[in-house]
């Protein structure tokens, strides 16, 4: 199957996503099929990303709303479990950037790739390397 072949992804989200997801989907969709070459081999990455940045979102708000840390009915004091859904959600925001092309350093590295040369079947050397 060549890249021809291969679907493009719609900038539309999918139909499940809500919120914030939803806005991510229609601000960086466009964008990588612009810039880059992606098609429907690539969505479950950018789907994931979406739903990442949506519990990144979530979880600033649960922060803001009851801070890292609170004092349960008992007295005692817990840690917000929004922390560490932060901190998980950026680890696979960032993998799944990475994996698209959409940080520097991955640019950088796709840049650098070397570059494939075609060789002709027939380029007039057999006969030189001919022992006959």
């Amino acid at each position: 199957m060549n890249n021809k072949e291969v679907k493009k992804i719609s900038d539309n989200p999918p139909t499940y996503f809500g919120g914030i997801a939803r806005y991510m989907w229609r601000r960086i969709v466009p964008l990588l099929n612009e810039q880059y070459d992606v098609n429907l081999l690539d969505r479950t990455l950018i789907e994931s990303l979406c739903i990442n940045y949506q519990i990144f979102r979530d979880s600033y708000e649960s922060i803001k709303k009851n801070k890292t840390q609170y004092i349960t009915e008992n007295g005692l004091i817990k840690s917000n479990t929004a922390v560490s859904d932060i901190d998980k959600a950026s680890k696979n925001i960032k993998a799944a950037c990475d994996a698209l092309g959409m940080t520097p350093k991955s640019r950088s590295e796709l840049l650098n790739l070397p570059k494939v040369i075609e060789v002709d079947e027939d380029d007039g050397m057999g006969d030189f390397f001919d022992e006959d």
